[in-house]
């Protein structure tokens, strides 16, 4: 590495022997003194320094939409917004997902048994240079009203390595091939549900003719505990028909 930090202490320990003059019987002592030593300047590279982050990291930072618009955080806010009009298409479009996706069925709440609240969640989504690309809804369960063993069993997820993608990305450029980059719209509707989970009628389109009705989950949707685990588990099963390991 080019930029040392040599540290010197300040002080040093000298041993002297001084010995006892010519006759004497005296054993010879050793003293100790502290001998100060001038502090010396750290080296310091001479190198350009480079900001830790690149520019290629911008593109993503827009994507994110960090702190660039003042989302609504409720159904109610959504609808006093200026944008209300964008907002309940948003909402529209995401319950059609869920009912292509055959997500629930509504269903008497059996005596006894418990519901899962949900919420929506907005998000204004930008292109790279900044403007609106569209405004999206979605529809999550509160999965802190979940209870363990009853609403959910497991919900550990494997990750991706990111080792293991620059091995992929090394292999293309070596090899010279093409590399396609996939989305899985709405992903998490994709998994199957496997316990027995009741969800209160999403805000602000209840049916009015089965207000008393809940939603009996079919599908594993945002924010229950094992969407992510339920997800991997259809993910796995499609790739493996193909012979994929």
């Amino acid at each position: 590495s080019e930029e040392n930090c040599d540290f010197t202490p300040s002080t040093i320990i000298q041993e002297n022997v001084v010995p006892e003059p010519i006759g004497t019987q005296e054993i010879s002592h050793i003293e100790k003194e502290v001998v100060p030593v001038a502090e010396q300047p750290l080296r310091r590279s001479q190198r350009e320094k480079k900001p830790a982050i690149s520019d290629d990291y911008e593109v993503y930072l827009n994507e994110c939409d960090i702190g660039l618009e003042n989302d609504p955080v409720s159904y109610a806010q959504a609808m006093k917004n200026g944008n209300a009009t964008q907002w309940l298409n948003a909402m529209k479009d995401e319950l059609k997902s869920m009912k292509d996706n055959n997500v629930w069925d509504l269903v008497e709440l059996p005596k006894g048994a418990k519901t899962v609240g949900c919420k929506w969640v907005f998000k204004t989504k930008h292109d790279p240079k900044d403007n609106v690309e569209r405004y999206k809804a979605r529809l999550v369960a509160k999965a802190y009203t979940q209870r363990e063993g009853m609403d959910y069993k497991e919900f550990y997820s494997p990750n991706s390595n990111k080792d293991s993608l620059r091995i992929v990305m090394a292999l293309v450029a070596h090899y010279d091939l093409e590399l396609h980059q996939m989305d899985v719209k709405t992903a998490f509707l994709n998994g199957d549900l496997h316990e027995v989970v009741y969800m209160d009628q999403p805000e602000g389109f209840q049916d009015e003719s089965k207000e008393n009705m809940v939603c009996r989950l079919k599908k594993s949707i945002y924010g229950l505990k094992q969407a992510s685990r339920q997800w991997y588990l259809k993910f796995h099963e499609v790739l493996t028909k193909f012979d994929f390991k």
